[in-house]
């Protein structure tokens, strides 16, 4: 399910990122970015760090705030990836990450730099040949399938993951392809379930997983597209980021603190419920406020811009 439901995040990010840049300056399109990710990135790491490491750590407080894995730790607001607190999930069967979610932080930045400058030489603007250059980029990563491990270093450590690169960066390409071609592109309910079966038999074999990129892609695109009717406590609402910042380190705390925390079924509840009540703060209080502030880091972008036009016109 994980080899599916990560590049499936990955080509909805391609999609929807598409259409931010297709409407932005590559630096409106890099500011909305910023303002998306970060903030809410930010106070994940800063509650793991200070609030749910000193709860949990079996460190005194003074060698916890000390410890060079707690610096290292806050590293993660920049998409410097570390997993470790001192301390922290010591109980738990190893490997003890803090929040294994965030491992994908540094490699969707890299999916929106590429983005970024392939938008700078107009690629996105030629919708069939980016399309054309996503397939031959499947075609040399299938090539070389095999020499790549699937084991990544992020941020100076090795984690065990059973994705390699190639499988996140190509269903972003597909993802950015398949909005740029949407009004060549038939969806249908038939393409849709061809879509989803061959990526369910692609992506679980080495050899073919790269071969899935474009059914993932599709069958993520469709879902999306179907619109379904939202209800009134998510309407005009962001929660899934929130959820996949939060999922991880409250079950990791609900193993080690709630009664029957242990149990697998207990703490998928656990994580559910604390995960989506905090999705709906960071939506609240962090999240919507940030997004609040659009039109004015957008209007500050373009007087930085027109104010460089200026300037490189004295020069």
């Amino acid at each position: 399910m994980v080899r599916f439901i990560v590049p499936s995040f990955f080509a909805l990010s391609g999609f929807l990122v598409a259409g931010s840049l297709e409407r932005n300056t590559i630096l409106a399109f890099l500011t909305l970015r910023f303002l998306r990710i970060f903030p809410a990135l930010c106070v994940e790491v800063l509650i793991s760090a200070l609030l749910l490491g000193p709860l949990l750590t079996s460190l005194s407080l003074s060698d916890y705030f000390s410890h060079p894995e707690f610096w290292r730790y806050l590293g993660n607001i920049v998409g410097w990836v570390h997993l470790y607190l001192p301390g922290v999930f010591e109980n738990r069967p190893p490997p003890h990450y803090v929040n294994g979610s965030i491992w994908t932080v540094p490699f969707e930045l890299e999916c929106y730099a590429a983005i970024a400058a392939l938008g700078i030489a107009g690629l996105s603007k030629r919708p069939i040949l980016f399309t054309s250059v996503a397939f031959i980029a499947m075609l040399v990563f299938s090539a070389k399938g095999g020499t790549f491990a699937v084991i990544s270093r992020v941020g100076g450590e090795l984690i065990i993951v059973s994705l390699g690169r190639g499988e996140l960066i190509l269903p972003f390409m597909f993802g950015v392809a398949i909005y740029l071609v949407r009004n060549l592109l038939p969806f249908s309910l038939l393409l849709f379930v061809l879509s989803l079966t061959l990526s369910y038999v692609l992506v679980y074999f080495r050899p073919t997983s790269y071969l899935a990129a474009p059914f993932v892609a599709y069958s993520t695109a469709y879902m999306g597209l179907l619109n379904p009717r939202r209800t009134l406590l998510v309407r005009g609402a962001e929660y899934s980021y929130g959820i996949y910042l939060y999922g991880y380190p409250f079950q990791q705390a609900a193993f080690q603190l709630l009664p029957g925390g242990t149990f697998w079924l207990l703490n998928i509840v656990y994580g559910v419920l604390s995960s989506g009540a905090a999705a709906y703060l960071s939506w609240i209080f962090v999240e919507k406020r940030v997004l609040d502030w659009r039109s004015a880091a957008l209007l500050r972008v373009a007087n930085f811009i027109e104010w460089l036009s200026l300037l490189f016109r004295r020069l």
